[in-house]
């Protein structure tokens, strides 16, 4: 059996080269040649077949014998023109290679993310909070969410937060260098290498375990001004002062606080359960 990674950035290379190293074979479809480097090991044991296709035009080959697909898709801008390309006309063209396969259909992993949720005043929600986007590039990915939650009768949506890791170090690199402006509000984040090991556990979940929803993110909602002085005290770094100026203390405090209700439910075991244990991996 096949599994097909739709998408190989950062996230769906991390995937790919963990199916690879229990035995799986995997399909990775991508416009352009990538530039992550599928990981390897000594007990890589599964095959792997790289496919050059760009959805926004054409439809992939998927292997008769595909049994799940993980859509980790990425834009190459953040416009709702190139989130409509992508999620409309993209997402079309991969379902109906779907459509075209023999047998059952496979199992669909879509990485999506929090932001289809558009609670803005700190509200705590979860998984079974229903999707109200508030942006364009939001409300195409619902659109995405919905089309491919009609065409298969097994499918996970998986909104994931805020990714971090050794090769994402934005946020890091602001603080060390005292260039966090933002203002602050809540943040929910998830270490790259528990995104991918998401994606795997729900792979691996029985058919009647699986959620339709799955929120991405770990076991802490933070303040972003609380991690930034996390971060800043570990490298030794003056703390930042972040842009509130002239905000109320409800407008300082913006975003939402997700839990990941699904995820503790069916059993995923975090790595890094929080921000502190993610960014200390990273840090001095």
């Amino acid at each position: 059996m096949t599994i097909v990674i739709v998408g190989l950035g950062q996230l769906g290379s991390d995937v790919a080269g963990r199916l690879l190293a229990r035995g799986e074979d995997v399909v990775g479809v991508k416009r352009t040649a990538p530039t992550t480097a599928i990981p390897a090991t000594e007990t890589t044991s599964g095959h792997f077949t790289l496919q050059l296709c760009d959805l926004t035009t054409t439809s992939p080959e998927l292997p008769t014998d595909t049994a799940a697909i993980v859509i980790a898709l990425a834009p190459h801008q953040r416009s709702v023109e190139a989130y409509d390309a992508l999620y409309r006309d993209g997402i079309a063209h991969l379902l109906a290679a779907v459509a075209a396969l023999p047998g059952t259909p496979p199992r669909i992993l879509f990485v999506s993310s929090t932001a289809v949720w558009g609670e803005d005043g700190g509200e705590r929600i979860d998984d079974t909070t229903p999707a109200v986007p508030t942006t364009g590039t939001a409300r195409a990915l619902v659109a995405a969410e919905e089309a491919v939650s009609a065409a298969v009768p097994e499918v996970s949506l998986i909104r994931f937060g805020g990714l971090y890791g050794p090769t994402s170090t934005m946020f890091v690199d602001q603080v060390r260098d005292g260039r966090v402006t933002r203002p602050s509000g809540w943040t929910n984040r998830i270490h790259r290498d528990d995104a991918a090991a998401v994606i795997l556990h729900l792979l691996d979940l029985p058919a009647t375990a699986l959620r339709p929803v799955v929120a991405g993110i770990d076991e802490e909602p933070v303040l972003l001004s609380t991690a930034a002085d996390f971060i800043a005290e570990r490298l030794g770094v003056a703390p930042p002062v972040l842009d509130d100026a002239g905000r109320t203390p409800e407008e300082a405090h913006r975003g939402k606080r997700i839990v990941a209700a699904a995820l503790r439910d069916t059993g995923f075991s975090y790595r890094y359960p929080t921000y502190r244990e993610g960014y200390a991996a990273q840090l001095p």
